[in-house]
Protein backbone atom coordinates (compact mmCIF):
# COMPACT_ATOMS: atom_id res chain seq x y z
CA UNK A 1 0.00 0.00 0.00
CA UNK A 2 1.20 3.44 -0.82
CA UNK A 3 2.03 6.37 1.49
CA UNK A 4 -0.69 8.16 0.74
CA UNK A 5 -3.45 5.73 0.53
CA UNK A 6 -2.43 4.86 3.68
CA UNK A 7 -2.75 8.01 5.52
CA UNK A 8 -6.17 8.07 3.11
CA UNK A 9 -7.12 5.23 4.99
CA UNK A 10 -6.65 6.78 8.78
CA UNK A 11 -7.90 10.51 7.61
CA UNK A 12 -11.36 8.57 6.70
CA UNK A 13 -11.35 6.81 9.56
CA UNK A 14 -13.91 7.63 13.16
CA UNK A 15 -10.91 6.81 15.08
CA UNK A 16 -8.38 9.63 15.96
CA UNK A 17 -5.87 7.25 17.81
CA UNK A 18 -4.88 4.04 16.44
CA UNK A 19 -2.31 1.47 18.00
CA UNK A 20 0.32 -0.20 16.30
CA UNK A 21 -1.54 -3.64 15.68
CA UNK A 22 -4.34 -1.28 14.00
CA UNK A 23 -1.56 -0.28 11.64
CA UNK A 24 -0.56 -3.58 11.09
CA UNK A 25 -3.79 -5.14 10.09
CA UNK A 26 -4.65 -1.68 7.77
CA UNK A 27 -1.50 -1.91 6.21
CA UNK A 28 -1.88 -5.96 5.82
CA UNK A 29 1.77 -6.65 6.31
CA UNK A 30 4.34 -7.88 8.70
CA UNK A 31 4.98 -6.37 12.25
CA UNK A 32 8.46 -5.40 11.13
CA UNK A 33 7.38 -4.06 7.46
CA UNK A 34 4.90 -2.25 9.55
CA UNK A 35 7.93 -0.67 11.89
CA UNK A 36 9.45 0.37 8.97
CA UNK A 37 6.82 2.07 7.15
CA UNK A 38 5.48 3.95 9.77
CA UNK A 39 8.55 5.38 11.37
CA UNK A 40 8.92 6.74 8.10
CA UNK A 41 6.07 8.44 8.31
CA UNK A 42 6.55 9.72 11.54
CA UNK A 43 10.20 11.43 10.35
CA UNK A 44 8.79 13.31 7.88
CA UNK A 45 5.62 14.50 9.66
CA UNK A 46 3.13 12.96 8.07
CA UNK A 47 2.19 10.69 11.13
CA UNK A 48 2.57 11.82 14.79
CA UNK A 49 3.49 9.17 17.54
CA UNK A 50 1.54 9.69 20.53
CA UNK A 51 3.23 7.01 22.89
CA UNK A 52 5.04 3.84 22.66
CA UNK A 53 2.30 1.94 20.23
CA UNK A 54 0.12 4.88 19.93
CA UNK A 55 -0.17 6.92 16.93
CA UNK A 56 -2.31 9.86 15.49
CA UNK A 57 -2.94 11.51 12.49
CA UNK A 58 -5.36 14.37 13.39
CA UNK A 59 -3.85 16.94 15.76
CA UNK A 60 -6.68 18.81 17.12
CA UNK A 61 -5.97 18.14 20.75
CA UNK A 62 -9.49 17.27 21.96
CA UNK A 63 -9.51 14.51 19.79
CA UNK A 64 -6.36 12.69 20.50
CA UNK A 65 -6.82 13.46 24.00
CA UNK A 66 -10.22 11.86 24.34
CA UNK A 67 -9.42 8.61 22.21
CA UNK A 68 -6.03 7.44 24.11
CA UNK A 69 -7.82 6.06 26.66
CA UNK A 70 -11.38 3.56 25.99
CA UNK A 71 -13.27 4.04 27.62
CA UNK A 72 -12.90 7.92 28.51
CA UNK A 73 -14.21 11.05 27.92
CA UNK A 74 -13.23 15.34 28.13
CA UNK A 75 -13.95 17.38 31.26
CA UNK A 76 -13.26 19.73 33.61
CA UNK A 77 -12.51 22.97 32.20
CA UNK A 78 -11.18 20.91 28.85
CA UNK A 79 -14.88 19.97 28.44
CA UNK A 80 -16.26 24.11 29.00
CA UNK A 81 -13.76 25.00 26.76
CA UNK A 82 -15.18 22.63 23.91
CA UNK A 83 -18.69 23.68 24.58
CA UNK A 84 -17.84 27.54 25.08
CA UNK A 85 -18.25 28.04 28.12
CA UNK A 86 -15.04 29.75 28.81
CA UNK A 87 -12.32 32.32 28.05
CA UNK A 88 -9.53 30.65 29.20
CA UNK A 89 -7.61 28.72 26.17
CA UNK A 90 -6.48 25.35 27.55
CA UNK A 91 -2.87 23.70 27.05
CA UNK A 92 -3.82 20.94 29.54
CA UNK A 93 -6.66 18.55 28.49
CA UNK A 94 -8.38 16.54 31.19
CA UNK A 95 -9.76 13.30 31.03
CA UNK A 96 -12.14 11.33 32.76
CA UNK A 97 -11.12 7.24 32.99
CA UNK A 98 -11.68 4.32 35.03
CA UNK A 99 -7.76 3.41 35.33
CA UNK A 100 -5.04 5.88 36.69
CA UNK A 101 -1.99 6.15 33.82
CA UNK A 102 0.76 8.82 33.34
CA UNK A 103 0.43 12.47 31.65
CA UNK A 104 1.44 12.35 28.25
CA UNK A 105 3.02 15.36 26.22
CA UNK A 106 1.56 16.16 22.78
CA UNK A 107 2.86 18.69 20.86
CA UNK A 108 2.77 21.80 22.78
CA UNK A 109 -0.05 20.46 25.40
CA UNK A 110 -0.28 17.79 28.14
CA UNK A 111 -3.34 15.16 28.46
CA UNK A 112 -3.76 14.58 32.55
CA UNK A 113 -6.29 11.84 33.77
CA UNK A 114 -8.28 11.92 36.08
CA UNK A 115 -9.52 8.65 37.65
CA UNK A 116 -13.32 7.91 38.93
CA UNK A 117 -15.21 5.70 40.66
CA UNK A 118 -17.64 3.74 37.98
CA UNK A 119 -20.77 4.91 39.39
CA UNK A 120 -19.14 8.34 38.69
CA UNK A 121 -18.13 7.31 35.55
CA UNK A 122 -21.10 8.86 33.51
CA UNK A 123 -22.86 11.76 31.63
CA UNK A 124 -20.86 12.07 28.35
CA UNK A 125 -21.62 11.67 24.51
CA UNK A 126 -19.51 10.61 21.56
CA UNK A 127 -19.49 12.96 18.81
CA UNK A 128 -18.49 13.47 15.54
CA UNK A 129 -15.26 16.25 15.28
CA UNK A 130 -13.49 16.46 11.87
CA UNK A 131 -15.43 13.33 10.72
CA UNK A 132 -13.47 11.49 13.93
CA UNK A 133 -15.27 10.33 17.32
CA UNK A 134 -15.12 12.71 20.62
CA UNK A 135 -15.85 11.34 23.69
CA UNK A 136 -16.83 14.58 25.97
CA UNK A 137 -18.59 15.28 29.50
CA UNK A 138 -22.20 16.97 28.82
CA UNK A 139 -22.49 20.58 30.15
CA UNK A 140 -24.16 19.45 33.04
CA UNK A 141 -21.39 16.56 34.02
CA UNK A 142 -18.75 19.21 33.50
CA UNK A 143 -20.34 21.64 35.75
CA UNK A 144 -20.77 18.85 38.28
CA UNK A 145 -17.49 17.37 37.65
CA UNK A 146 -15.60 20.59 38.55
CA UNK A 147 -17.46 21.47 41.91
CA UNK A 148 -16.21 17.76 42.47
CA UNK A 149 -13.13 18.17 41.91
CA UNK A 150 -12.17 22.06 41.70
CA UNK A 151 -8.63 21.16 41.18
CA UNK A 152 -9.27 20.80 37.98
CA UNK A 153 -11.48 23.94 37.14
CA UNK A 154 -11.58 27.28 38.93
CA UNK A 155 -14.37 27.65 40.84
CA UNK A 156 -15.03 31.06 39.33
CA UNK A 157 -14.78 29.14 35.57
CA UNK A 158 -17.73 26.89 36.78
CA UNK A 159 -19.43 29.31 38.03
CA UNK A 160 -19.53 31.37 34.85
CA UNK A 161 -20.38 28.43 33.14
CA UNK A 162 -23.15 27.27 35.16
CA UNK A 163 -24.33 31.07 34.56
CA UNK A 164 -24.37 31.42 30.91
CA UNK A 165 -24.99 27.95 29.70
CA UNK A 166 -28.99 26.85 28.80
CA UNK A 167 -28.61 24.01 31.62
CA UNK A 168 -31.30 21.63 32.71
CA UNK A 169 -31.78 21.61 36.28
CA UNK A 170 -33.10 18.32 36.91
CA UNK A 171 -30.15 16.65 34.97
CA UNK A 172 -27.58 18.73 36.98
CA UNK A 173 -29.08 17.70 40.45
CA UNK A 174 -29.74 14.32 39.31
CA UNK A 175 -26.14 14.33 38.20
CA UNK A 176 -24.56 15.56 41.44
CA UNK A 177 -27.18 12.97 43.88
CA UNK A 178 -25.21 10.00 41.86
CA UNK A 179 -21.68 11.93 42.40
CA UNK A 180 -22.32 10.88 46.35
CA UNK A 181 -20.84 13.79 47.80
CA UNK A 182 -21.34 16.20 50.39
CA UNK A 183 -19.14 19.28 49.36
CA UNK A 184 -20.09 19.11 45.60
CA UNK A 185 -24.35 19.38 46.44
CA UNK A 186 -22.76 22.05 48.91
CA UNK A 187 -20.84 24.03 46.70
CA UNK A 188 -23.77 23.48 43.67
CA UNK A 189 -26.64 24.49 46.03
CA UNK A 190 -24.81 27.94 47.01
CA UNK A 191 -24.19 28.68 43.35
CA UNK A 192 -27.04 28.13 42.22
CA UNK A 193 -29.06 30.07 44.95
CA UNK A 194 -27.04 32.96 43.26
CA UNK A 195 -28.98 32.43 40.30
CA UNK A 196 -32.01 32.53 41.99
CA UNK A 197 -32.28 28.50 42.04
CA UNK A 198 -33.57 26.96 45.38
CA UNK A 199 -32.66 23.10 45.25
CA UNK A 200 -32.40 22.19 49.00
CA UNK A 201 -35.56 20.60 49.69
CA UNK A 202 -33.97 18.43 47.44
CA UNK A 203 -30.72 17.69 48.76
CA UNK A 204 -30.82 18.03 52.35
CA UNK A 205 -31.10 14.34 53.15
CA UNK A 206 -27.63 14.24 51.63
CA UNK A 207 -25.66 17.11 53.60
CA UNK A 208 -24.11 16.96 56.23
CA UNK A 209 -23.41 19.48 59.11
CA UNK A 210 -19.62 20.02 58.63
CA UNK A 211 -18.35 23.22 56.77
CA UNK A 212 -16.21 22.88 54.05
CA UNK A 213 -14.75 25.50 52.02
CA UNK A 214 -15.95 26.87 47.95
CA UNK A 215 -12.71 26.40 47.12
CA UNK A 216 -10.47 24.26 48.84
CA UNK A 217 -7.43 25.73 47.64
CA UNK A 218 -8.11 29.18 49.15
CA UNK A 219 -7.72 29.85 53.32
CA UNK A 220 -10.53 29.19 55.50
CA UNK A 221 -11.07 32.86 55.81
CA UNK A 222 -14.79 34.19 54.58
CA UNK A 223 -18.62 34.41 55.71
CA UNK A 224 -20.37 31.15 56.94
CA UNK A 225 -23.11 30.26 54.89
CA UNK A 226 -25.04 28.46 57.48
CA UNK A 227 -28.17 26.89 54.83
CA UNK A 228 -25.03 25.35 52.75
CA UNK A 229 -22.37 24.77 55.61
CA UNK A 230 -19.63 26.33 53.32
CA UNK A 231 -17.04 28.76 53.86
CA UNK A 232 -17.56 31.17 51.21
CA UNK A 233 -14.01 31.86 50.34
CA UNK A 234 -14.10 33.08 47.21
CA UNK A 235 -15.90 36.01 45.47
CA UNK A 236 -17.66 34.80 42.86
CA UNK A 237 -18.69 37.90 39.94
Amino acid sequence: MKSYKFLSVLRNSRRAVFEFPDLVKILNKSEGYTKVFINRLVKKGLLFRLEKGKYFIESNPFLVASNVVFPSYISFLSALSYHKLTTQIPNTYFVVSLKQRKEIRCNNTSIKFVKFQKHRFFGFKREILNNKFLFVAEVEKAIIDSLYLPKYCPIQETFFALTHSNLDLDKTLNYALRMRSDALLKRLGYLLELKGVDISTRTKKGLTGNFVKLNPFSPSTGVKNRKWKLIINEVLE
